[in-house]
């Protein structure tokens, strides 16, 4: 089989158009579709409908896509290795963070960590889980950092470290469950806030029902709780330098927490220099460690 007539095939159905993959690969629609033929010939099997309007694979055409898919990943990954080797960047890593454990924690993980590894170079990349994990497999980033995500993927491998606990925050002047019930509940749509959510309607004892959606990051949030435009359930670590300087104020922390970070990285990575020895800082850091040590953060109404 042509690797090449194999690229075209692939691009034709990621695009589900011969037209829109001949500009991407930049030749001839007849081009395409000739090199496409000659795959079919090779394998004896027709791999697209041709009696069809619209872009349609056959049975053979869409397990090959999916097998291609694959192989083309890898293809990618070898690729980005090699662009690394080639600029003589082997000590330089691609360190990938959510948008929670990036904007708040990661500048300060970077700073420690460079404190022992002068030598070794990073790019950053903060994304969503879903991201992250498409990054990994194409080798675009060599360790992703996230909450509690269930990855179901052999050449993945997850390390769990410590956990981390929510808080329910408010601005500074708020001084009793009460007063809440005439702010905005500031909502960002995942299950671990919605978990937290619901333990805090039990314990305030009415309906938190006066939600206003959010979209943006941490900051955003942060911010307009400061401005006394709502109160929110987030990670202690993403406001405790708020905490400390009073522009924010814990309502109330749970105690307990199931939910744990993530150090997520390509099994056969790991054994790579750079990438072992941010894995093993990772993995000893502690980034709750400056959490408890003030008594005036843990201060609830």
């Amino acid at each position: 089989m042509d690797i090449h007539h194999l690229k075209i095939f692939f691009e034709a159905c990621n695009e589900k158009s011969f037209t829109k993959a001949a500009k991407k690969l930049y030749i001839s629609q007849s081009a395409v579709s000739i090199q496409i033929k000659k795959l079919e010939y090779t394998l004896g099997l027709q791999l697209i409908e041709r009696n069809s309007k619209n872009f349609k694979l056959t049975f053979a055409g869409k397990e090959l896509f999916k097998m291609s898919q694959d192989v083309f990943e890898k293809i990618s990954r070898m690729e980005n290795e090699m662009k690394k080797i080639l600029q003589y960047k082997k000590g330089k890593i691609s360190i990938g963070a959510t948008h929670n454990i990036g904007e708040p924690v990661l500048p300060r993980i970077m700073v420690e960590f460079r404190k022992n590894n002068p030598e070794i170079e990073f790019d950053l990349y903060i994304k969503n889980r879903e991201s992250l994990v498409k990054h990994l497999k194409e080798g675009t980033v060599d360790i992703a950092l996230m909450e509690e995500f269930f990855i179901e993927d052999k050449e993945i491998k997850v390390i769990e470290t410590e956990e981390y606990p929510f808080v329910v925050v408010a601005g500074s002047d708020v001084r009793s469950f009460e007063e809440l019930k005439d702010v905005p509940l500031l909502k960002r749509d995942t299950m671990l806030t919605n978990k937290y959510l619901d333990l805090f309607a039990k314990i305030v004892g009415f309906n938190l029902d006066k939600r206003i959606s959010i979209n943006g990051s941490i900051e955003t949030m942060k911010n307009l709780i400061k401005n006394g435009l709502g109160f929110a359930v987030l990670p202690y670590y993403s406001v405790y330098e708020e905490i400390r300087k009073g522009s924010l104020k814990i309502i109330h922390s749970f105690e307990k927490s199931e939910d744990k970070f993530q150090i997520v990285l390509i099994r056969e990575n790991e054994d790579k220099e750079g990438i072992s020895k941010f894995v093993d800082f990772l993995s000893n850091y502690k980034i709750n460690r400056e959490l408890f040590l003030d008594k005036k953060i843990n201060k609830q109404i």
